[in-house]
């Protein structure tokens, strides 16, 4: 009760000095509300980065892609992660926005070669050489994980006609094995007498 007293009294006599106790008042209301979201903020910033390392979602080097950002896992700290985007843009994410995590460094990877033929082409002829050259160069990447499959003819997203290959390799060996396999594939059709239609080379690269 005294207590009550003296908050009416110091209230009365700092509003006859002028000073607007009403509007410090709010603005202490206020900033509780704001320090209480930010705490709140925070410790779920915390739990979340809790459960990712316990899960083991992913660790420091990792390809992942969150939400709108791609790129290798920098650093995993208690209330942010760190990714460093392939441009060398690094981004921090608060771990209480990281709610789907894509990560491609977990398990082997999927190279999906596509040769641009014509349609007119020996598809017979086209599958037996690529069998020749996976029979022969094989056993010099040890980066590809069992055999290459055949898919054979596709079209693409271009409406243009391409023979398929998939082979799975090595996390982290997708770029390689795409470029040796692309050039050899390529270069055996021609010494086949094989004419291919000029066509700009994308990977597909997938887990």
């Amino acid at each position: 009760m005294n207590y009550t007293l003296y908050f009416f009294f110091i209230y009365w006599v700092l509003s006859i000095l002028g000073v607007p106790v009403s509007s410090l008042l709010a603005g202490a209301g206020l900033a509780g509300v704001a320090l209480g979201l930010g705490a709140q903020g925070f410790l779920t910033d915390v739990v979340n980065g809790f459960f990712i390392l316990l899960e083991n979602q992913f660790e420091v080097g990792d390809s992942v892609v969150i939400g709108s950002v791609e790129g290798n896992i920098s650093s995993v700290g208690i209330r942010t992660t760190q990714i460093r985007g392939f441009d060398g843009t690094l981004h921090f994410i608060p771990n209480r926005n990281i709610t789907v995590v894509s990560n491609k460094s977990r398990g082997d990877m999927r190279v999906q070669i596509d040769i641009p033929i014509y349609a007119h082409t020996d598809l017979e002829k086209v599958s037996n050489i690529i069998k020749t050259i996976n029979k022969e160069q094989l056993p010099a990447f040890p980066e590809i994980v069992g055999s290459p499959t055949i898919l054979g003819p596709r079209t693409n997203t271009t409406a243009q006609l391409v023979f398929r290959v998939d082979i799975f390799v090595q996390n982290g060996k997708q770029n390689y094995i795409y470029s040796n396999f692309y050039r050899l594939y390529q270069e055996a059709l021609l010494e086949n007498d094989i004419s291919l239609p000029t066509m700009y080379a994308n990977p597909t690269l997938s887990k």
